[in-house]
């Protein structure tokens, strides 16, 4: 066994060793990817090693991104492998301490209702077990669900190593009865992190929720119920004086305590009769529009068919009376009886070109008619040549003309 495995040894829970070993980790990359029996020789052999340490502070939080914190955190299992090993080191008011985290956002219960009700059966399931037990991550990951089927039940704190009571309500009960053989909650935090991103966006909720906030939110609500703080540490698994726990662990109180904070907090929100009704009525107008909306897709569709169609027979149109109006040029009326028809029917007159051009028309088809009898598609082509070579010939008397 390695001195670094007889290190981690000395710890109990799984969360420490992970933890002390990614601080040690990342100094040893600070200094170079050193080994850690090197880490050992510096630090008998450099009079000034905890500068190294200070440096490494400020390198976790500009190199890896880490806030104060959390870098301070790794610098602690640092500090405890070396007073393992014999080397203590000399920190003291040399480093900032460990100071409470400002949270961004504060969590509502109207937050709460949003995850719930936007939320798919895992989502669900997770977010009432949240509500009913304000326990720590790893914490709530152990809980089973053969203790979920239970209306309460003791677990001890990994954190704390104190022993805490658990209520479960029927709605998460009967949440859990759906899961099974279904679908399975997260079993590490980082599953838990993905399935609150996955539940904010899914409620539109901008903000990031964590496990820790659903927590934070649970004991601000029973503080604000001014519920005995001896109580409220038992529900949230902090620490209290061990006669006092087994005084307060099978009291009703205990019961009626968690029961009003859940009251403050429900799943969905929770209306009378007349809102009740209110909202059935919306819920019908919803419907109503939706059904209007497609009614006026339809008709919006059928009345563009109807222009289209309309625009077609105006085209249609158009050409008969143009046609009529040909016929009625020339025909055997007198100039004063085609005047007179062309008023009754609405029709315009050719102008003096049109007139010409027509004539021209006929005249050409008389000619071809004359020679072959009939006209086919080939003549086309004749009659175009010959209707070009009137047009210039008429074109070059009008030049000519004095």
């Amino acid at each position: 066994m390695t001195l670094e495995e007889e290190w981690l040894a000395s710890f109990l829970a799984d969360s420490t060793k992970d933890h002390h070993t990614r601080g040690l980790r990342y100094f040893k990359e600070f200094l170079g990817n050193v080994t850690t029996e090197r880490l050992v020789e510096m630090k008998k052999e450099e009079r000034t090693f905890e500068t190294r340490v200070i440096m490494f502070y400020k390198w976790l939080q500009e190199t890896k991104g880490h806030t104060g914190n959390t870098a301070r955190s790794y610098i602690i299992g640092v500090q405890s492998f070396f007073s393992y090993v014999g080397l203590p080191l000399r920190l003291k008011r040399k480093l900032p301490k460990l100071h409470m985290k400002l949270e961004g956002y504060r969590p509502t219960s109207e937050d709460i209702q949003k995850l719930y009700k936007y939320g798919d059966l895992q989502i669900k399931a997770w977010v009432a077990l949240s509500r009913d037990c304000p326990a720590r991550i790893s914490d709530l990951l152990k809980i089973t669900p053969k203790q979920i089927q239970q209306e309460d039940f003791l677990i001890k704190s990994q954190k704390e190593n104190v022993v805490g009571k658990v209520y479960i309500s029927e709605e998460t009960q009967g949440l859990f009865k759906m899961l099974e053989g279904k679908v399975t909650l997260p079993t590490t935090q980082r599953g838990v992190d993905k399935l609150l991103q996955r539940a904010c966006k899914n409620a539109g909720i901008p903000h990031k929720i964590n496990q820790h906030l659903l927590r934070k939110l649970w004991i601000s609500t029973a503080t604000n119920l001014n519920i005995n703080q001896v109580i409220i540490k038992i529900l949230s698994f902090k620490t209290v004086p061990e006669d006092v726990l087994t005084y307060f662990l099978d009291r009703e109180d205990l019961r009626n305590a968690w029961q009003r904070v859940i009251d403050v907090l429900p799943l969905e929100p929770r209306t009378n009769n007349r809102v009740g009704d209110i909202e059935k009525t919306v819920d019908v107008l919803k419907e109503t529009l939706t059904t209007l909306e497609k009614d006026n897709m339809v008709f919006k569709t059928r009345i563009d068919n109807l222009q289209s169609n309309t625009m077609k027979l105006e085209d249609r149109l158009n050409d008969i009376g143009d046609l009529l109006a040909y016929n009625i040029e020339f025909s055997d009326y007198t100039e004063k009886e085609k005047e007179a028809v062309r008023k009754r029917f609405n029709l315009r007159e050719f102008s003096e070109q049109e007139k010409q051009l027509m004539k021209d028309y006929e005249e050409i088809s008389m000619e071809l008619q004359k020679e072959k009898g009939y006209l086919d598609e080939k003549d086309m082509v004749e009659f175009k040549k010959r209707f070009k070579a009137k047009l210039k010939k008429r074109e070059k008397a009008k030049k000519d003309r004095p």
